[in-house]
């Protein structure tokens, strides 16, 4: 794993972790049984983060066609699961899926952050 790599998703888990730990106490206090699927979706987006930085890095250093195919693949693969998790707990209760979902887009507030902190560390 590339270390540029490495230390982003250091960096991204680091705000999602404190993005998390800020919504989860207002969700608690708020509607309690929401703040677990809330937690769910964002560990899903880190773990999706994880494994399409992996994809990407291989596929880059991949010199043949396959490679850049996998990306492909594995995006499809990627929406697939994260549905069927979403999917799975709309089955349960429909409002949980918003808790999961909100959750999981938690995490473009850490990427955001991260692109603003890091242009401002290039700027320099």
């Amino acid at each position: 794993m590339n270390s540029d790599f490495r230390n982003m998703f250091k960096k991204i888990a680091i705000y999602d972790f404190f993005i998390s730990l800020i919504f989860i106490i207002i969700i608690y206090f708020t509607a309690k049984s929401y703040a677990l699927f809330f937690l769910l979706g964002i560990i899903i987006a880190l773990m999706n983060l994880y494994v399409n930085g992996i994809t990407v890095e291989y596929s880059l250093n991949s010199k043949n066609l396959k490679g850049k195919g996998m990306i492909v693949a594995g995006s499809f693969i990627r929406v697939f699961l994260v549905s069927v998790i979403g999917f799975a707990i709309g089955r349960h209760n429909m409002f949980n899926i918003i808790a999961y979902i909100f959750g999981y887009s938690a995490q473009f507030i850490s990427l955001v952050y991260y692109g603003i902190k890091n242009k401002d560390i290039e700027g320099k």
